[in-house]
């Protein structure tokens, strides 16, 4: 994202918008109201108090610490809903540091170097107390499960909350956490780039993923044979239909956790081994019910491995 420019959210439509940075005020480009950004960080007369920063250090954790299990609101029937009342739990801490630091500008860039640090910090004992009670398999798949909530909930909720530490907060995080983790890295993605994810209800999600991390284009011939296969064959039957209802309830989330928090381009390199390529091989064959129980297979396979009901 351009660091020169901040992601806002407009007081009237409540639309996401893109405004310069070194505008006072401006209209929004969907309703036309006017804004000031006075009116997103006013800026304070008084001096920082130390109060707001020694609060937002203790409670920096608490988006993940009070909500390790959060990341499975992220399907498509709830998350706009959930993720709009977690947004709102957890801004406190965050409106605190944002008043510290719109009085104290100065030290901004110190301040999130160090909130990210002691994020981590608490991130780390969190899952070494963790460990104390699991086997590493489990503590690893723990970990992984605590990052969707963080890629998912954590990061979209502190950039949707409108606070001039938004952009850059989740930012430094972000490098902090990849710096810690490199076999961990995950994508800053905002509320409505997640949200998008859903509502694309003509995609063949998880073949598409692949096709894609493959550079195929979008009419390549495994994609127009599968949106054939799906839209023919398997749905002249009540049962076909039901299948395709509930790969679409699934499937955005199992695309999103793949591209965003898990080894994608490894991922799509087996289930094109795996499952992809011998379901294709069925489709030109003719063996309909093969490759419907293939996929079927591979859906259900996705949805343990990342915990989805």
């Amino acid at each position: 994202m351009d660091r020169n420019q901040r992601i806002l959210r407009c007081k009237s439509c409540g639309k996401e918008i893109s405004v310069p940075s070194e505008l006072d005020s401006f209209n929004c480009v969907y309703c036309g109201a006017k804004l000031s950004m006075q009116d997103y960080f006013p800026i304070s007369g008084q001096r920082a108090d130390p109060a707001d920063l020694e609060f937002a250090r203790s409670h920096i954790f608490d988006c993940i610490r009070d909500y390790p299990d959060y990341w499975k609101n992220f399907e498509r029937q709830h998350y706009a809903e959930r993720f709009r009342a977690y947004r709102d739990w957890i801004a406190e801490p965050y409106q605190a540091l944002d008043r510290y630091l719109c009085a104290a500008p100065d030290q901004r860039q110190d301040v999130l170097n160090e909130l990210a640090k002691l994020f981590l910090t608490e991130w780390e004992r969190y899952h070494r107390e963790d460990g104390k009670r699991q086997t590493k398999g489990a503590l690893e798949k723990r970990m992984f499960e605590t990052k969707l909530t963080l890629c998912f909930f954590a990061v979209p909720a502190i950039r949707d909350l409108g606070l001039s530490i938004g952009e850059d907060y989740t930012a430094v995080l972000r490098n902090a956490f990849v710096a810690a983790y490199p076999k961990n890295a995950f994508e800053t993605m905002t509320f409505d780039e997640l949200s998008a994810g859903f509502r694309k209800r003509k995609l063949c999600f998880i073949t598409t993923a692949v096709c894609e991390a493959e550079g195929k284009p979008d009419d390549c011939a495994e994609l127009t044979a599968f949106r054939a296969f799906r839209d023919g064959w398997l749905s002249q039957t009540p049962e076909g239909r039901a299948l395709v209802n509930d790969y679409y309830e699934v499937a955005p989330s199992i695309v999103q956790i793949m591209k965003h928090c898990d080894d994608a381009q490894k991922v799509c390199r087996r289930l094109r081994r795996q499952y992809l390529e011998p379901c294709y091989q069925d489709l030109q064959a003719g063996r309909y019910s093969a490759c419907r129980d293939r996929y079927v297979s591979m859906v259900n396979e996705l949805r343990n491995r990342y915990s989805l009901n």
